[in-house]
């Protein structure tokens, strides 16, 4: 507690608002609470650098958010950064392990999303999130500078500013520990901050990072690639289903072991084209030759103007995930038709709908947030980054149906070559593919993994991860996915161990494909 709070008590009770802790059954919960509401008193722009307004503050009581019954007292803090940065930051009452986390957003962002940071702030954690800055919908907000700056890096990292300093004001001691962790949106916010703030974080969670020429582009292009000239899909639901199990068949024991997962499908050959009708072929047993064409296309990623701009497409195994995005659900229109519709803006005077846009006479064009500021540097921002201490768990799935996995791969490889080559990388900076999983979690992989652990345990005790374990839960939880460690035994469907890429797992021929002991490292 800060020296400064008990003298503060008898005021700020007065004050306390409403929804507040009832402190009368202990004075200890009557400091706190105090304490809390004291955070509105205090002028955090100092800290910050920028105008910051306190909406609210005060305890919540353990148990009485109905969305997660699960979560401990906290102290909950809502606040404004100019010019309209919305920040939510939750202090753990009780149990403050020392750490912060600051973790990311999907999409758009345009909303503030503590269900992300549930695990954490259980795990003794203060965490905060942030809207990136703006509310809209869509990719309107770009069009004013200052938006487009919040949401291209500053919004985040002022929120972690205010989040150390409401912190250091309400424990009277500053954070031990920085930490951020975050998928898709939140993957690129955890880079961005890695090479523009490399002092923010200790260590960065990023996972299937939506940057890059790999990420919006591709697709874009995928949606195209399964388009007639009247806007119609080629591949439809009956079509996805042979082809996956075109893939199965072809490629399911490359790694040991027939169980519905590819552990590399890099090293999956399998041609689409192999399974086209003969004559008289049934319909439901074989693709028409559109078909496989638009799974090639797929599978090689997007392409302009001849060039291509990814090492990889979307991976083979992972096809039963495309369906929302190409075919849409219950009548919806295709999961990547917003996403598309944005990429068309960067063209003026192209066409207006997709299926017209023809990818041979357009560059890839980038857009401000897709670009990582790394580019051109010489390894400059990473050798701060590692030179500060930091650490980066870098995360993707094979399966993922939204960000190709090039959208990781590519940046990993291209910082490798900017850093003098992968073994540069490896003391702060590690990649790991996990099989089978849809975009940040689903599908029929292992899609729960404790990256929390991994991080503190290479940044607070020198561990680097050599391997990380995966697992399928019984329970498979809705997005954002953040699962409650340690898993109980009785709730694991399947335990798999993940290499640093490019090292992959393969099955000894010995014991259950289901448990993570029957399986070791393959080379690549």
């Amino acid at each position: 507690m800060a020296p400064t709070t008990l003298a503060l008590i008898a005021t700020l009770m007065a004050a306390s608002p409403a929804g507040a802790v009832d402190p009368t059954g202990s004075p200890w919960l009557a400091i706190d609470d105090a304490a809390c509401v004291g955070l509105k008193l205090k002028d955090f722009a100092v800290d910050v650098g920028a105008p910051v307004t306190v909406t609210t503050a005060s305890v919540i009581a353990a148990g009485a958010d109905g969305r997660a019954p699960d979560l401990p007292a906290h102290c909950r803090l809502t606040a404004t950064i100019a010019p309209q940065n919305q920040v939510e930051i939750r202090l753990p009452v009780g149990g403050w392990s020392g750490r912060v986390l600051t973790v990311g957003c999907g999409g758009l962002c345009g909303s503030i999303q503590m269900e992300r940071t549930d695990d954490a702030l259980i795990r003794g954690y203060a965490v905060a999130h942030t809207d990136m800055g703006h509310s809209a919908a869509d990719m309107s907000f770009a069009d004013d500078p200052a938006l487009l700056d919040d949401f291209v890096h500053r919004a985040t990292h002022l929120a972690t500013v205010l989040l150390k300093s409401a912190a250091g004001s309400y424990y009277g001691r500053a954070p031990t520990h920085s930490y951020f962790r975050g998928c898709s949106t939140g993957g690129r916010q955890g880079l961005t901050a890695m090479l523009m703030h490399p002092d923010d974080y200790d260590g960065i969670i990023a996972g299937a990072p939506a940057a890059g020429p790999g990420a919006v582009p591709n697709i874009a292009w995928t949606l195209k690639s399964n388009m007639r000239a009247d806007g119609s899909p080629i591949l439809d639901a009956g079509a996805l289903d042979v082809l996956h199990a075109g893939v199965m068949a072809a490629c399911d024991g490359d790694d040991g072991a027939q169980d519905g997962l590819l552990a590399n499908p890099d090293d999956c050959t399998f041609d689409p084209r192999a399974i086209v009708c003969g004559p008289g072929g049934p319909e439901n047993e074989c693709l028409t030759p559109a078909q496989a064409n638009a799974a090639a296309a797929i599978y090689d990623g997007v392409a302009a103007q001849g060039r291509r701009a990814v090492s990889r497409g979307f991976a083979r195994g992972g096809e039963m995930g495309w369906k929302a995005g190409l075919l849409g659900v219950n009548g919806g229109p295709p999961g990547y038709a917003g996403v598309a519709r944005n990429y068309l803006r960067r063209f003026p005077g192209a066409a207006a709908d997709l299926a017209a846009f023809d990818f041979t006479a357009h560059p890839i064009a980038l857009a401000a947030v897709d670009t990582l500021p790394s580019a051109g540097d010489g390894g400059e921002r990473l050798r701060t980054f590692r030179d500060a201490g930091g650490k980066l768990l870098f995360m993707h799935a094979w399966s993922d149906n939204s960000l190709t996995p090039a959208t990781a791969i590519d940046v990993y490889n291209d910082h490798a070559k900017t850093m003098g080559g992968h073994a540069a990388l490896d003391g702060f900076y590690r990649l790991f593919v996990v099989p089978g999983v849809w975009h940040c979690g689903g599908g029929e992989g292992p899609d729960a993994v404790d990256t929390l652990a991994a991080i503190e345990a290479w940044v607070e005790k020198g561990q680097a991860p050599e391997r990380l374990m995966a697992f399928k839960t019984k329970q498979r939880l809705p997005y954002p996915r953040e699962y409650r460690f340690p898993i109980p035994d009785d709730q694991v469907v399947l335990s798999r161990p993940v290499f640093p890429w490019p090292v992959s797992a393969r099955y000894t021929g010995r014991g259950d494909v289901a448990r993570a002991e029957s399986w070791e490292k393959s080379s690549p």
